[in-house]
C-alpha cells in the first residue's frame, strides 16, 4: 500500500459523521494512468480526475476501517453519501 502524502493532496481531514470517523484527503489527479471504481455509483474514476480519497478511521463493528480500506470517491459521491 502506497503512502498518500501530501503532495497529492489539497488539505486531509477528519471528518464525524453518523456513518462513522472517516480521514478525507481530496486529490488534484495523477497521472498513474490507474482507473478506480467510485464506491458512491459504482462507475469508472479515473485517476487523473480531481477526486476524494476517504477511509474509515472508526465505525461500527470495526468494519472496513483504517488506511487499507481507502477507496476512491467522487467528490460528489462522497459528499452525497450522507443523504
Amino acid at each position: 500500500m502506497r503512502n498518500l502524502s501530501a503532495g497529492f493532496s489539497t488539505r486531509r481531514r477528519v471528518d464525524d459523521d453518523r456513518d462513522g470517523q472517516w480521514i478525507v484527503q481530496e486529490t488534484r489527479g495523477s497521472t498513474s494512468g490507474k482507473t478506480y471504481v467510485c464506491p458512491g455509483c459504482g462507475q469508472s474514476l479515473p485517476a487523473s480526475a480531481p477526486h476524494t480519497i476517504a477511509w474509515r478511521e472508526s465505525a461500527a463493528y470495526g468494519i472496513g476501517t483504517g488506511p487499507e480500506a481507502r477507496r476512491h470517491w467522487h467528490t460528489h459521491c462522497f459528499r452525497g453519501r450522507r443523504r
